[in-house]
């Protein structure tokens, strides 16, 4: 499987990502990582009908997904999306060897302060960002393609 892209965005397959993010980097898959949305059929239909032409959308549980990447042998350009945070730190700590993880767009909540003006987040949020930070994984923050990285270290 060649994964192109990692990233959260709690909207998911929302016409930023779909629009931007596939096109600039050729995406001919999503893999939606949720563990709650593996389990809602209609979610996972809504999220296939909003993908262009020529996108497979797929939802799977953390537990699911990590063979399903290591057996994936495929050509084609693949983006992991998470809605938050905590499934790509269970996705690592599960053995995934995660090299780069953007994040694009967490809203405000209890608890969340933010970080930039489209990404607030909790301690526990951010702690895991420090982690995986600290296990080698580079967490940035970018919107869109055309939006310049920034490290999320220097922003938490």
């Amino acid at each position: 499987m060649k994964i192109v892209l990692s990233r959260i965005d709690e909207r998911l397959a929302h016409g930023q990502v779909i629009s931007s993010w596939t096109k600039q980097l050729q995406v001919r898959r999503i893999l939606v990582i949720d563990d709650v949305l593996a389990n809602d059929s209609f979610m996972t239909e809504v999220m296939k009908m909003a993908a262009p032409t020529g996108v497979d959308v797929e939802t799977m549980s953390v537990e699911n997904a990590l063979p399903r990447i290591q057996e994936d042998t495929s050509s084609e350009n693949v983006m992991l999306l998470f809605k938050s945070i905590d499934y790509a730190y269970k996705l690592v700590n599960s053995g995934y060897n995660l090299e780069r993880l953007n994040i694009g767009n967490i809203g405000s909540g209890p608890k969340r302060k933010a970080v930039t003006k489209r990404v607030f987040m909790a301690p526990e949020e951010i702690d895991m960002a420090r982690e995986l930070s600290n296990k080698g994984v580079y967490v940035y923050l970018q919107m869109l393609s055309s939006d310049s990285e920034v490290n999320i270290l220097k922003q938490i």
